[in-house]
């Protein structure tokens, strides 16, 4: 139950996927679906489809009182309301249909009154025929591929729409039916033609030379066709309108056969959906206790990984090789910052800190021939950015711009700020290379991991708001520039 207080408005709003219906208890308001506005009072019933925009105003200076029932999206289906939403899943009620049994029916009333029968749909195409529908209305739907009957039959099914009753018709050839309308509640779904005779003698000499004409159209022979048509039976109309009266018998069990077999099937395909919904949420447990459990192998075995790095450094320190020690120690802090600080936004220190960590590994290996400063323009050392951002370059330059060079490597880390936003540019002096190349590898998806890495996590957190610019030429090293919002701390991720 919703109370809405007194000259109040619930502003538009988006609905989700349900049905609902509203039952006014008391007051009086205004309510707007989609396009149309409504005036709202005690007693009225009301129902809001699935995705409706909705609106209520309360009027009065009383209280407005609703009830609100959430219904299963497929609400009108189920129970056949007919409305002008219904109508486009009624008009194809004859797909639950059960033609076999349907083809039974027809047969035995087309016994019982001599008269053949056909069931069309609500565009007047031909569905169901009984064994005795004339020859002749065959050869001609099969030639024409239905369109020849379908043109004359179409304004006799909407007549009989319209006047909601029998319908008495001649088609261009003289044959006499009586189309039979088959409604679920006000909406047409289909047509019952009930005759296919002649009620009076055909003039024989005008119908062969319609024939010539037709049959030149068609592809057909002139005396097969005549000899088919004159098999027609002669039968008295009074007759033709007492079948008539019994096809609405038929008519209403039609309806009533497809509303069962709408129900049961929406019925089967929400269990199934149901199932299915049953079925991913058991799979989604299991992968969530195999994530669990995963989880807990990375964390036990950074865990001991850590332990035994600890434990080599201090065998290291008390065996005299103080270098060895702090080559490991400065290892182990880096391993624990790359695990815990990948999706996260940090300090811009602490980054230049791990690069030291970084760095002072990588010195125990060029000695000498490695030099790397950082120039930080005052006040941005606590500005954060993403964990491991600069880390991935910095390596670049050593492995790929130093490693192939025979002087000094020098690498320079420079942070300024420019206007809203901070710059970073990371230079080296190596051996340089071809941004051409660079461009060929990212379009073939062959770039490096580091520099593919730190592009994706700067689109991440900062999207059209960031840039980032690679400069070089062989031989006279490689420049990297980037620039991104001074987010402080928060991300700039979508969400």
């Amino acid at each position: 139950m919703v109370t809405f207080k007194p000259n109040t408005i619930q502003g538009e709003h988006l609905h989700s996927g349900d049905e609902q219906v509203i039952y006014v208890i008391s007051g009086k308001g205004l309510q707007t679906i989609n396009e149309t506005t409504e005036t709202i009072s005690a007693g009225d019933i009301k129902h809001i489809p699935p995705y409706a925009r909705h609106k209520v105003v309360n009027l009065l200076d009383t209280e407005l009182k609703l009830i609100i029932v959430y219904t299963p999206s497929k609400f009108q289906q189920l129970l056949a309301r007919p409305n002008a939403e219904h109508q486009s899943n009624t008009k194809n009620l004859f797909g639950f249909l059960d033609t076999e049994a349907l083809c039974s029916l027809l047969n035995k009333l087309a016994d019982a009154t001599d008269f053949s029968l056909a069931v069309l749909n609500s565009a007047g195409e031909l569905l169901v025929t009984t064994d005795n529908y004339p020859p002749f209305c065959t050869m001609l739907r099969n030639a024409s591929n239905g369109k020849h009957c379908r043109d004359h039959v179409l304004p006799a099914c909407q007549s009989a729409t319209l006047s909601n009753d029998r319908h008495l018709f001649f088609c261009c050839h003289n044959i006499a039916s009586i189309m039979v309308p088959i409604f679920n509640g006000d909406v047409p779904i289909g047509f019952i033609k009930c005759g296919q005779i002649f009620i009076s003698k055909p003039d024989l000499e005008q119908i062969k030379h319609e024939f010539i004409k037709l049959c030149s159209e068609y592809g057909l022979g002139v005396d097969a066709l005549t000899t088919e048509y004159l098999r027609t039976k002669l039968q008295p109309k009074s007759r033709l309108y007492a079948a008539a009266e019994a096809t609405f018998v038929i008519a209403n069990y039609i309806n009533e056969m497809a509303t069962a077999s709408l129900r049961q099937t929406e019925l089967t395909n929400s269990r199934i959906s149901l199932i299915k919904e049953q079925v991913a949420k058991a799979q989604l447990e299991k992968a969530l206790k195999e994530a669990d459990f995963k989880l807990l192998i990375s964390q036990i075995n950074p865990h001991f990984l850590f332990n035994t790095l600890s434990t080599i450094a201090q065998l290291a320190y008390i065996d005299g090789t103080e270098r060895v020690a702090n080559l490991v120690w400065n290892l182990s802090d880096l391993l624990r910052y790359t695990l815990r600080k990948t999706e996260q936004l940090i300090p811009l220190q602490e980054e230049l800190e791990m690069i030291n960590n970084y760095v002072a590994i990588q010195t125990a290996r060029f000695g000498e021939r490695l030099s790397v400063s950082t120039d930080v323009e005052p006040g941005l050392s606590d500005v954060p950015i993403p964990g491991l951002l600069l880390q991935p370059l910095v390596e670049n330059a050593i492995i790929h711009g130093l490693e192939g060079s025979k002087n000094k490597g020098i690498i320079k880390i420079c942070v300024r700020k420019q206007d809203q936003d901070i710059q970073i540019e990371i230079s080296d002096n190596g051996v340089g290379f071809n941004p051409e190349a660079i461009k060929w590898q990212e379009k073939e998806k062959k770039s490096g991991i580091g520099i593919e890495s730190v592009k994706n996590r700067l689109q991440y957190y900062y999207g059209d708001r960031q840039s980032f610019h690679i400069f070089s030429k062989p031989g006279k090293g490689a420049q990297i520039v980037l620039s991104f919002p001074i987010a402080n701390g928060d991300s700039y991720a979508e969400t």
